[in-house]
């Protein structure tokens, strides 16, 4: 008996089938939510419909997780056939490439002597130190807008940034973010860019591997790394939603970063902000929120020590909203049912 191999195109629509649906299902979800929490309504059969609607939120909230979950096994299970395939010969005609430049299934590959580029060192380190955003700094490259969510990815799960990233024999690094519809890409990384981002002691770093991994990315769609937008930076490097708002109150500030979310604040459009320690057209990492104090601690993906633009600031939360004039939530998770979605002025920085 001959075994055929699945036809993973199909199977790669039929997991993309499920996770349009289960994001149309979460919105909706969302939005009756809402209605449910704000219709004016007192007394014991209020408060039992609204228990009995939560409760069947949950449920809702589980079922499409499970639905998600299911989706990346079949994404996994097409990339594992396709690898297969270009091995074997099993199953398909093709040579499993599913990347520009790539010679395996999903990987873009570095040339290593493209312009603009160094060699990448050895051994970069990935502990946490060296993933600490005070060690890092922004080059010549304005790419604020990355190096911030990345920062913000650093504080709150590093172990996903290393897990993200591995040396695959000296000087060569796999780092693997995700295309446009959540599919994982591995870019086969041997340079970092010139005059991109270092460490405090000018050495490369993990960072210094996301800068030109995302180049790559940009470069394939024929886009340029300077000047973007966090929220889709957070999705290439999480393969998880963003969402942009124009404003959140201090306590919603805090749940995002209580439950591990990325967390941005931007300038973007203002040449001159109201605050003196911060600097215009620039994205920075929402650090932490202390709602008794009223404070909002951000920090600047520049190198320490410019006394113009410190690395941290610490203000009012009041400053904070006539500063900036967006916050990006991001997240290494799919959005829960009951998060809100924030809508963008599709204004850039750098």
């Amino acid at each position: 008996m001959i075994e055929l191999g699945a036809d993973t195109d199909m199977v790669r629509a039929h997991a993309q089938a499920m996770r349009t649906g289960a994001k149309t299902l979460r919105e909706r979800i969302s939005t009756l939510g809402s209605t449910v929490r704000s219709v004016t309504w007192t007394g014991p059969d209020a408060e039992e419909f609204r228990t009995t609607a939560e409760s069947q939120f949950t449920e809702a909230g589980a079922l499409l997780e499970s639905i998600d979950r299911r989706s990346d096994e079949l994404l996994e299970h097409a990339d594992e056939q396709d690898l297969v395939s270009s091995v074997d010969g099993a199953g398909g005609e093709g040579d499993g490439t599913a990347g520009p430049g790539g010679d395996e299934a999903g990987t873009v590959k570095d040339p290593g002597d493209a312009e603009g580029t160094d060699p990448a060192d050895e051994d970069i380190p990935e502990d946490d130190e060296a993933l600490d955003p005070e060690d890092s700094g922004q080059g010549s490259i304005g790419d604020c807008y990355l190096l911030s969510s990345l920062q913000s990815l650093a504080q709150r799960d590093p172990d996903f940034l290393r897990e993200h990233v591995k040396e695959v024999e000296p000087g060569v690094y796999e780092v693997t973010m995700y295309d446009e519809h959540g599919d994982r890409v591995v870019y086969q990384v041997e340079s970092v860019q010139e005059g991109g981002v270092r460490g405090a002691d000018g050495d490369q770093s993990v960072y210094s591997l996301y800068e030109r991994a995302y180049t790559m990315h940009l470069d394939a769609r024929g886009e340029d790394i300077n000047g973007g937008y966090p929220e889709d930076a957070m999705e290439t490097l999480t393969g998880r939603s963003a969402d942009a708002y124009d404003s959140l109150s201090i306590d919603e500030l805090a749940e995002q970063i209580d439950r591990g979310h990325l967390v941005n604040a931007d300038t973007g459009g203002m040449d001159d902000p109201s605050h003196d320690s911060i600097v215009g057209n620039h994205a920075y990492t929402v650090s932490s929120v202390d709602t008794e104090a009223g404070t909002v601690t951000v920090t600047n993906p520049w190198t320490a020590g410019d006394p113009n633009a410190p690395k941290n600031v610490t203000m009012s939360h009041e400053e904070y909203r006539e500063t900036f004039g967006r916050t990006t939530v991001g997240r290494t998770v799919e959005k829960g049912v009951f998060e809100g979605i924030g809508i963008g002025d599709g204004i850039g920085w750098f």
